[in-house]
């Protein structure tokens, strides 16, 4: 109000400084990132308001000068980013029914890095939306991230935000749900379901409403399934009130079903499943078809009506497309599994086109394959497929650890990216405030403000303030580096330590093993008999600790192909760390020959004469 009231007595040249003044608040030098639209109107705004103070005052530009300037700089004004919004605007349109039609006029923005703040958490929004629409999952936070960090800064500052952002910020927290759900931070799925419910249910956007609830209930099936129900009734009758696309009704009806199949209600669930499987059937969606297909095949063989499983497992194989057509399998040879039906079980896991990078896929046909050489005793195909399922997880988890890794590298691609953008953006307003500054410089009124101290030091003062801020943003990533590489190694020593301990409990469990098996051998022979281990005793010993001990046995026998086989049994009993009385008991000898023998092994046999260097310090080092 102050400066309202002082601006009404400036003259001219008063009135062009104050305004070049307040247009530096438009474009602030101390801003990190890009600036928005609405930002660069209001500075050029000013820079118009300013011309024309000062060109009055100069009375050197004639009036159709002036008025030609206004109009160039006013069509600039209207201009900035409208091709942009344009195609946003029309994407937004056309979701959620057409997302091929929205996608299209997403790619025909070039560059939306480069978009100011309001139109690149739009962008983030509409391409995490049409992705979803398509089928394909939200494994990644690099888009909707920047969305939902713009919204909930919005809601958070407090200000009256319009029901069009409000509805955005719902969806952007639905789609962080999304995300986390992916990631399986459930904790933060439900925070951010329940903010996408609070606020749609605030603006009115039910079809983020019930698919928020939907998803809620999907989040809690297994944890709370109970609560999981609620929600999903919830959002069938909030689907009912809007009408929406069938296919989600079916959606609903089945996330319902399993519901309550969950919470040990077959028959509830039964009747939903076949609700969802009729309207399937109308709306001719094989995808949602092959959905309740399965879910009552689940159903009823959780019934134990395994002929009817079968039967729906059958018709869900008709309706199956690429992206369901493993899950569907398998389930068809669960249920001939079910039924004894072994061999078509057996056709059909060998014929299951599993991708090379679907581990869990691979793992679950290979598991199912196994259990089905259980049933036919074939223990030679049951080591094989055993030792293949446990390979496809070893591979699964370095994949995971690959496609984090590869997560990382794009994060921090996409921070040296706005980095750049940032940088070119700062360079962009040094240009526009060099040309100004040129175009001001004509009139000696300019030239004396440049010369002014009080703008000089203020100049100096903000500069001072940034390299500040930047130096202190660079610290606090540098010592956030160094607390996450510190985390990294603690975590790596605690692996360590945890492979440690259960490589001791197994060498442990052995021992108590062995003593048992001479202790069992002690009770069934007589009492003149000598309680020797039997060759097969050894033997499964051996197999335990090449199992479990990165076959020792083996290579032990590898490398010294001269030793006797009482010679390899004493180096895994030593492994073991069996006592010299426990040794002596099993070879029937004292403990002075045991030692002997041991000075005798470690002599002769691993060529070591240091008395300082014992033989279990040998064999433990193997």
């Amino acid at each position: 109000m102050l400066g309202l009231v002082l601006f009404g007595h400036f003259n001219n040249k008063n009135k062009s400084i104050f305004i070049l003044y307040c247009a530096q608040f438009a474009l602030p030098l101390d801003k990190i990132g890009g600036t928005s639209t609405i930002k660069i109107k209001a500075f050029l705004f000013c820079i118009v308001l300013s011309l024309h103070y000062l060109c009055s005052a100069m009375r050197k530009v004639s009036n159709i000068g002036l008025q030609i300037l206004l109009l160039w700089l006013v069509v600039t004004l209207v201009g900035c980013d409208h091709e942009a919004r344009v195609l946003l605007e029309r994407a937004e349109a056309f979701l959620p029914a057409e997302p091929d039609s929205a996608e299209m006029c997403l790619n025909g923005i070039e560059e939306p890095a480069k978009l100011g703040d309001e139109s690149r958490a739009l962008y983030g929004l509409l391409r995490t939306y049409v992705e979803n629409r398509q089928g394909k999952e939200v494994k990644s936070d690099l888009l909707i991230r920047d969305s939902y960090e713009y919204y909930r800064e919005a809601s958070d500052a407090g200000q009256t935000i319009d029901m069009k952002l409000m509805r955005h910020y719902a969806q952007s927290c639905y789609y962080m749900a999304l995300y986390y759900y992916a990631c399986d931070s459930t904790k933060q799925c439900e925070d951010m379901l329940h903010q996408a419910i609070k606020y749609s249910e605030k603006c009115e956007d039910w079809h983020t409403c019930y698919l928020a609830y939907t998803q809620l209930g999907n989040v809690s099936i297994w944890s709370n399934s109970e609560y999981a129900i609620q929600q999903s009734l919830k959002a069938l009758d909030i689907y009912y009130k809007i009408n929406d696309d069938v296919n989600n009704e079916v959606l609903m009806l089945g996330e319902i079903a399993g519901s309550f199949l969950a919470d040990a209600q077959p028959d509830s669930a039964l009747k939903y499943y076949m609700k969802g499987y009729k309207l399937a059937e109308k709306s001719h969606s094989k995808k949602s078809q092959n959905k309740m297909c399965m879910g009552l095949a689940s159903t009823y063989y959780y019934m134990e009506e395994n002929d009817k499983a079968l039967n729906y497992a059958k018709r869900g194989i008709t309706t199956a497309d690429s992206t369901v057509l493993v899950s569907s399998l398998l389930t068809l040879a669960h249920c001939y599994y079910e039924c004894d039906s072994l061999d078509q079980a057996k056709d059909i896991l060998n014929t299951i086109p599993c991708d090379s990078d679907d581990f869990l896929s691979q793992y679950l046909v290979l598991r199912e394959l196994s259990e089905i050489a259980i049933q036919q005793k074939d223990l030679d195909l049951l080591y094989v497929y055993s030792d293949s399922a446990y390979e496809c997880l070893e591979n699964r988890f370095f994949h995971a650890q690959s496609v984090k890794d590869e997560y990382y590298q794009d994060n921090l691609i996409k921070k040296v990216e706005k980095e750049q953008i940032q940088h070119e953006a700062e360079r962009n307003k040094w240009m526009l405030g060099f040309i100004i500054v040129c175009l001001v410089s004509l009139s000696l009124y300019i030239y004396n403000v440049l010369r002014n101290r009080l703008v000089v030091e203020r100049h100096k003062r903000l500069n001072h303030v940034l390299t500040q801020r930047l130096e202190h943003s660079k610290h606090l990533q540098e010592q956030q580096e160094k607390e996450r590489v510190i985390a990294e190694h603690q975590k790596e020593i605690q692996h360590k330590q945890a492979l440690l301990h259960q490589k001791s409990m197994t060498l442990s469990v052995l021992q108590k093993h062995l003593l048992e098996k001479l202790e069992s051998a002690r009770q069934l022979l007589t009492d003149n008999e000598k309680a020797r281990m039997t060759e097969e005793a050894w033997k499964e010993i051996e197999h335990l600790i090449d199992d479990t001990d990165n076959n020792f046995v083996q290579k032990l026998r590898k490398q010294h192909k001269d030793f006797s086989e009482e010679d390899i049994q004493l180096c895994v009993l030593i492994r073991l760390k069996v006592t010299n009385a426990s040794i002596s008991k099993l070879f029937y000898i004292g403990e002075s020959a045991v030692k002997k023998r041991k000075a005798v092994l470690k002599k002769t046999g691993f060529q070591i004469t240091d008395p300082n260097i014992a033989l279990e310090q040998v064999i433990e080092n193997l």
